[in-house]
């Protein structure tokens, strides 16, 4: 038995309407599997993340044997130019309605890079991680260990965690930003107002009293234990044990100097802006070049290069979500001229549409 994850992008072909239509198969154009194997469906832009964990049940289809595929083809080109491929079937073991598995968990157990293409996972400790993920997962926004049949929500307790961990965590992040909204408490960002809808109900929740603090007994209040922030504040409130408290690393931020520009932060929700957002202006925060910053070519290409395709708005909302703390003052169209004119440069497509999926395969020299 072998262990794979396989990119799927629904601008090319839907396979979660397939697997709908299906009783829970689809068929994927590929002789690289086995019997038995099990394939697990990471869905791209805009999702990043793992959706199905399937097994293989047939293998070197030829067309005549397969499912009608082409109802759930979004580009009709590409499935006409492989009916001739072998195909393997598909059976739906789970669905993964969170983001336990999404590409930042994957990396923090040991996947490198971005999935563009068909892998095998060989690595132990990734394959224990697809199998058992609701176990493995230690962020501070999922590591709360929950009593099987209580209601109440508690923090840190000592016991051996059961299936309905993750769950039940997820019920207090879920108060928790219900109540408190995904603005950070401490800077103020809004992931929506700053990056648009891949920033929509983006935040980590924080635990006021450290969990390794805490005893078994302690019974978890939303209202006064957690707290939504964004990541970077995240990351600096960790810089010390104990951690600094939200007053603190407010007061730290206020203090900063020599910055060009302070701005309120943008919000397009209801409750109360409680900070600032600090953003550093300057000849630096700006990327005149793609050539200039060998990180940003890199996802380009890797992007361009895909197996099924993608397009220049997808590019750019990932360059924005990748880079955009490295180049503060540019804004969504500064990055969408810039990659728009790079990107019909090297294709050497000069009318290309942004929502127009295509493949580039550099020639090789």
């Amino acid at each position: 038995m072998k262990y794979w994850i396989v990119p799927s992008n629904d601008s090319t072909f839907r396979i979660g309407d397939a697997i709908a239509a299906q009783n829970g198969m689809a068929d994927w154009r590929t002789d690289k599997f086995s019997v038995g194997d099990i394939v697990f469906i990471y869905k791209t832009i805009p999702e990043k993340r793992i959706h199905y964990k399937m097994e293989v049940i047939k293998v070197k289809m030829i067309f005549d044997e397969a499912f009608e595929q082409e109802p759930f083809w979004t580009d009709k080109d590409q499935y006409y130019v492989g009916i001739t491929s072998f195909y393997a079937r598909f059976k739906l073991l789970e669905e993964y309605t969170d983001d336990i598995l999404s590409l930042h968990h994957l990396h923090e157990h040991g996947y490198e890079g971005i999935p563009r293409s068909v892998r095998e996972c060989k690595d132990q400790g990734l394959i224990d991680f697809l199998l058992h993920p609701h176990q493995m997962v230690n962020d501070d926004v999922y590591d709360v260990d929950y009593p099987e049949d209580d209601e109440k929500l508690y923090e840190g307790a000592l016991i051996t965690v059961k299936a309905n961990k993750y769950e039940r965590n997820q019920k207090a992040r879920k108060e928790c930003v219900a109540k408190k909204g995904y603005q950070c408490l401490i800077c103020g960002r809004d992931f929506e107002a700053t990056y648009g809808e891949i920033g929509k109900n983006f935040i980590h929740v924080h635990h006021l009293t450290p969990i390794s603090s805490v005893g078994k007994e302690y019974e978890l209040n939303v209202d006064t234990d957690l707290v939504p922030v964004c990541p970077n504040c995240h990351y600096m409130l960790h810089r010390k044990d104990p951690p600094y408290t939200i007053e603190e690393m407010r007061e730290i931020l206020s203090s900063v100097e020599n910055t060009e520009e302070v701005k309120p932060a943008a919000s397009k929700r209801n409750h109360k802006q409680t900070a600032q957002t600090i953003r550093f202006q300057s000849e630096n925060t700006v990327l005149k070049n793609v050539n200039d910053d060998h990180d940003v070519r890199r996802l380009i290409h890797n992007m361009m290069e895909m197996d099924g395709g993608t397009m220049m708005k997808n590019i750019t909302s990932v360059s924005i979500a990748m880079f955009g703390e490295r180049y503060a003052s540019m804004n969504s169209k500064d990055w969408s001229r810039l990659i728009n004119e790079y990107v019909r440069t090297v294709t050497n497509r000069p009318d290309l549409e942004e929502e127009t999926v295509f493949q580039y395969k550099p020639i090789a020299s």
